[in-house]
């Protein structure tokens, strides 16, 4: 697919967005929820699944740019649209991309967001995958916004092939997400359940909380909560769901405004 056809689905926000909830443990509620490109919807209406074209965007440039400002002021409009509607005060949770992190445009861009959307940034995470590599002003601007706009950032997939230690300590994450191939293992692989309370210990040692992934099972959900682990997320708690959807999720398990 060419660069034009993916910028003018891009320009006209013809992104199909879906949700999917993060649980806290020991509140019964959820109130963070993680939006993302499911599908592009062609001119003829038919959609296309986003992920051989979200390759195409990582590896350019401007596509890069051009997407992730587009999923975070339309994310961030949406989040609030459904907090009004539903009286809650819901956390976004946004995946985003290095070369968007690294540019030079990233903080002005994220400021712009929360004065016209009226998102508060500390109703704002932003995760970076582990696998990813920031260079240093990448490091540099998530810093700046997790201190000057509250904003939240979460390393993702962690404990995944290499793990990628030293961007623990190049910059100030508030949560750790472990990969979902832990829980699949637990708790019948004895290994699989040291390694995850291993983990734990060492996030607890760092100050940052843990959200566990792929977590599908009720003996799932009742290892991580005892082992002292912050949210969870998997299909036990909902598959991702479009946001008419998700809407009727949170009606139901989101705190009210005034209540968290």
């Amino acid at each position: 697919m060419e660069q034009h056809t993916i910028s003018a689905m891009i320009l006209k926000n013809e992104m199909v967005i879906h949700g999917q909830p993060k649980w806290t443990f020991g509140k019964n509620s959820c109130n963070t929820y993680e939006f993302f490109v499911s599908d592009f919807r062609r001119p003829d209406g038919n959609l296309l699944p986003s992920w051989p074209i979200l390759e195409i965007i990582e590896r350019d440039d401007a596509l890069t740019m051009l997407f992730s400002i587009a999923l975070l002021w339309e994310s961030a409009r949406k989040i609030m649209e459904i907090s009004q509607r539903t009286n809650t005060h819901l956390t976004l949770s946004l995946n985003v991309l290095p070369k968007f992190v690294e540019n030079e445009h990233f903080v002005e861009q994220v400021k712009k967001c929360l004065e016209h959307t009226g998102l508060e940034g500390n109703r704002l995470q932003f995760e970076i995958s582990e696998l990813q590599q920031l260079s240093a002003e990448g490091c540099q601007n998530l810093n700046y916004v997790r201190q000057e706009l509250g904003i939240q950032l979460c390393m993702g997939n962690f404990g995944t092939h290499l793990t990628n230690m030293p961007l623990l300590y190049q910059v100030h994450f508030d949560t750790l997400e472990l990969a979902r191939e832990y829980a699949e293992h637990i708790p019948e692989n004895e290994m699989a359940c040291k390694a995850a309370i291993a983990i734990q210990h060492m996030a607890d040692t760092l100050d940052i909380r843990m959200c566990a992934k792929g977590v599908d099972n009720q003996d799932q959900f009742e290892f991580f909560e005892e082992i002292g682990t912050f949210k969870c997320q998997g299909s036990l708690i909902s598959n991702s769901m479009d946001l008419e959807a998700l809407e009727e999720y949170i009606s139901h398990y989101a705190l009210k405004a005034g209540h968290e």
